[in-house]
């Protein structure tokens, strides 16, 4: 074989490599079924303004809390005596100001307990200042690591960030504000 014909194949598997690579890169990139990309937007489910908040209960596995809020400072019901951290309470109650979902799965089905619904790990009761009642239910933990919720303001059934239960699994004594100690000159 001369240096020519051996040139002229290099070039050639150099083409048709090049040419590869660009088919590789446009199938890739293709939209087959003609649907643009999902975006991951959030999905507003409920907004509930701190301002709005008579009363609220939190249920989970340390028990029930008891609070109310008369638009300024967060109180406990059944220890009114302890002084609350005020702004862990409003951050608390700001992860429900909008309520937002990854995923909704559409309307409830006759058994919620595949979801972990029929029997929430944490369930949210809030009474708003015009006297309506609001439930958010937070049941299992999906297979995507986010949790299925449902709200009393909707028949269906949304996947939120896992970071909602974690924040609302906790007790009065996670709120109770520390005395500042005076430093001694």
């Amino acid at each position: 074989m001369t240096k020519k014909k051996r040139q002229k194949r290099v070039l050639a598997a150099v083409a048709a490599l090049a040419l590869l690579g660009l088919v590789y890169f446009l199938v890739s990139r293709a939209d087959w079924e003609g649907e643009e990309e999902e975006a991951t937007e959030e999905l507003s489910v409920l907004t509930v303004a701190p301002a709005e908040i008579s009363e609220a209960a939190i249920i989970n596995s340390y028990g029930t809390m008891y609070l109310s809020y008369d638009g300024e400072i967060w109180t406990s019901q059944d220890k009114p005596e302890m002084e609350l951290n005020q702004d862990a309470l409003s951050t608390l109650w700001g992860r429900l100001n909008p309520l937002t979902a990854i995923r909704d799965l559409g309307d409830v089905s006759e058994d919620l307990s595949p979801y972990g619904l029929s029997d929430p790990a944490i369930t949210i009761r809030i009474t708003r200042d015009d006297a309506t009642e609001i439930t958010v239910s937070i049941g299992d933990t999906a297979s995507d690591g986010n949790v299925y919720v449902m709200t009393s303001e909707s028949d269906h059934i949304y996947t939120c960030d896992s970071y909602l239960a974690t924040v609302f699994t906790c007790s009065l004594s996670d709120f109770e504000a520390v005395a500042e100690e005076e430093s001694a000159d």
